[in-house]
């Protein structure tokens, strides 16, 4: 593809081979305008994008106080504008550092027990489990969600309920043309999560200590109103929707990645300390999350191209991590991987604040794995994938934890 052509996100071949497409990208058209207008473009190589990432002057609104027209004026609207990846300084900063408490070093000793716990007892019921069993259902699903009920102190009996509707919030968050059918979906969707977690809140009300996330975020609405109530919600909404899906795509990804490379589950069994590393690697290899937005605060050149500002920044993460000029073999899955600073959770000032949770769940299944579950076997060599650009994730995965 030239620099003159335009690439379709509509394109069903990126989807059908999307780390193809990617490196196709990177090689011969690296900064790839989007149709029909040119108004959004496509970066995929690792310098470009992390260079976004960590400019101050790059946005997350298309200018400051400007919001999306197609996002309305309901619910929905609010979730978007008060949610912390959408908003920029001072707001941004102000938000992430009353929110940071919350995953400190502190809150995540208060974790670590309960986390650990649930992601045991559930490789444990794998472990029961005679012939084939689908791990998205009875594993990927359900840890995330029992996780993220457990962190808002939400019943586990509440997760389906809860968990269905958020799927309808992803459009409001993803920076991409809104129908009317998909607005009035994420604006019932929202009033339901602030109702929901508003309820939460006020039973919970004095029982909670600073080192809760629940707790913390209180505190700092209780004391002299740092907070507001709609933040507070709000920050608690994107907590629950970023612990259940990205840990549910990324302990997926684990299991698919380890199956598929026996010689690193081997490695992994052999040296448990390998864990943290397996999970970055699993981070980098298969990307949770394939695209973010920004929108160019100013005009710059890119490759030969002028930038315009307002244009919108479509960053690849999952191409960023293929990137072969910044990693040796980037499409080779290696839990010994050196300097694997992937972009995974981004870069700057919006790096993601649930990262350490991410890096606690992963550590505590990649050591439990292979010593619980040392013969699991794949059933099925090429697993579903639901049709997502931005949220590619499988939607089965059919496992022999005894082995076949």
């Amino acid at each position: 593809m030239s620099a003159l052509e335009y690439l379709s996100l509509g394109d069903p071949t990126i989807r059908a081979d999307r780390f193809a497409t990617y490196r196709r990208l990177r090689d011969d058209n690296p900064i790839a305008r989007v149709e029909p207008d040119g108004a959004r473009v496509v970066l995929t190589r690792y310098a470009d994008v992390e260079r976004i990432f960590k400019d101050p002057l790059m946005r997350v609104q298309p200018k400051a106080g400007e919001y999306p027209a197609d996002i309305g004026s309901g619910p929905g609207a609010t979730f978007h504008k008060l949610s912390l990846p959408d908003m920029d300084p001072p707001t941004h900063t102000r938000l992430r550092k009353l929110v940071s408490p919350a995953f400190a070093p502190r809150a995540l000793a208060h974790m670590r027990s309960w986390v650990e716990r649930i992601i045991t007892d559930n490789v444990e019921a794998l472990a029961d489990v005679d012939g084939e069993v689908d791990f998205v259902e009875h594993f990927g699903m359900r840890v995330p969600a029992e996780i993220a009920c457990r962190l808002l102190h939400a019943p586990a009996a509440d997760a389906a309920t809860v968990l269905r509707r958020m799927p309808a919030l992803n459009p409001v968050l993803t920076h991409t043309p809104l129908t009317p059918r998909q607005l009035a979906a994420a604006d019932e969707a929202a009033q339901f999560y602030f109702d929901y977690i508003g309820e939460i809140v006020d039973s919970k009300r004095g029982k909670l200590g600073p080192e809760d996330p629940v707790g913390a975020l209180m505190l700092a609405e209780e004391e002299g109103g740092r907070l507001s109530r709609d933040e507070l919600i709000v920050t608690l909404v994107g907590f629950f929707i970023a612990s259940y899906h990205t840990t549910m795509v990324a302990m997926t990804n684990a299991v698919h990645a380890l199956l598929s490379h026996p010689d690193q589950m081997r490695l992994l069994a052999d040296d448990p300390d390998l864990a943290p590393a397996a999970w970055e690697e699993v981070l980098r290899w298969q990307s949770p999350v394939h695209f973010i937005s920004r929108y160019a605060g100013y005009d710059f050149e890119l490759h030969g191209a002028t930038i315009t500002e307002g244009t919108q920044l479509m960053l690849g993460l999952a191409a960023a991590n293929r990137d072969e000029r910044r990693f040796t073999d980037p499409d080779t899955f290696d839990i010994r991987r050196a300097n694997n600073r992937h972009l995974a959770f981004t870069a700057g000032g919006h790096y993601c604040i649930g990262a350490p949770l991410s890096r606690l769940e992963g550590d505590i299944l990649l050591r439990l794995l292979p010593q619980r579950l040392p013969a699991m076997t794949l059933t099925d060599s090429n697993p579903p994938w639901n049709d997502e650009l931005v949220f590619p994730s499988m939607t089965a995965l059919k496992v022999a934890p005894k082995g076949m």
